[in-house]
């Protein structure tokens, strides 16, 4: 595997994110698909490569001898100076079935700057056409530790669908821990019903289960329960696939 970076420079001003709000612990959890500001240095330190002078920050990494273009996205307090970095990276040239990568960084908010803790790949919900996460939120309320969501998804024959994922951020490193179907829109393709669903985490147990609400074409509500390190649905998927 070669690695390589192309990061345009910031000025290095360097100051931690504000603290979590109680935002973080309010259902539904509320996905976003607009970058946080100010990640530029923790950005640079996660990805090990030097400043520049632009405010277009990107990191070109060559993974299996293919491109991903990253972004920084997201940053969340999870420990004792301990922070998450969500980074989002694309593909080029992706055919419909390619997704993207989603990278989770730790970074220590030491004096003098950001000190990188560790570095995970492949995590998280991804798109289709080379798109890595497209929405993502921050929790406290699901579990003893922080939990990243993340969503992604894309369209077949005229049938929409999205699948978030749910990350465990735990001291010892991130882990997928349940996934669900968070958007489906169908009807337009041949010999296809009209249907609209749009999921949303509605309440929690922490560290036990969680509940998703689904409005649109029916509501409804399903729940998830932890087994052996991962979340299964209790009962049948009352949401339609493609």
């Amino acid at each position: 595997m070669i690695a390589k970076f192309v990061l345009p420079a910031l000025v290095p001003i360097f100051a931690a994110p504000t603290a979590a709000l109680a935002a973080d612990k309010a259902f539904p959890i509320q996905l976003a698909d607009e970058a946080t500001p100010d990640l530029a240095e923790a950005f640079v330190e996660a990805f090990e490569t030097p400043m520049a002078a632009s405010s277009d920050l990107e990191a070109v990494r060559v993974i299996d001898e293919r491109s991903y273009h990253f972004r920084p996205v997201a940053m969340h307090k999870i420990g004792d100076h301990l922070w998450a970095l969500l980074s989002t990276g694309s593909l080029e040239d992706a055919g419909h079935s390619d997704g993207g990568i989603n990278a989770v960084h730790y970074l220590r908010d030491a004096e003098g700057g950001w000190q990188r803790a560790g570095e995970w790949l492949n995590l998280g919900a991804v798109g289709t056409v080379g798109n890595a996460a497209t929405g993502w939120a921050f929790s406290d309320a699901i579990g003893k530790y922080p939990y990243l969501v993340t969503s992604g998804g894309g369209v077949w024959q005229g049938c929409a669908i999205s699948t978030a994922t749910l990350t465990e951020l735990a001291p010892g490193g991130p882990v997928d821990r349940a996934g669900f179907t968070d958007a489906m829109s169908s009807g337009a393709g041949t010999g296809q019903a009209d249907g609209e669903y749009d999921g949303r985490i509605v309440a929690a147990e922490p560290d036990k289960s969680f509940t998703v609400g689904y409005t649109g074409t029916r509501s409804f509500t399903q729940r998830y329960v932890l087994k052996d390190g991962k979340y299964a649905l209790v009962g049948i998927d009352q949401v339609p696939g493609c």
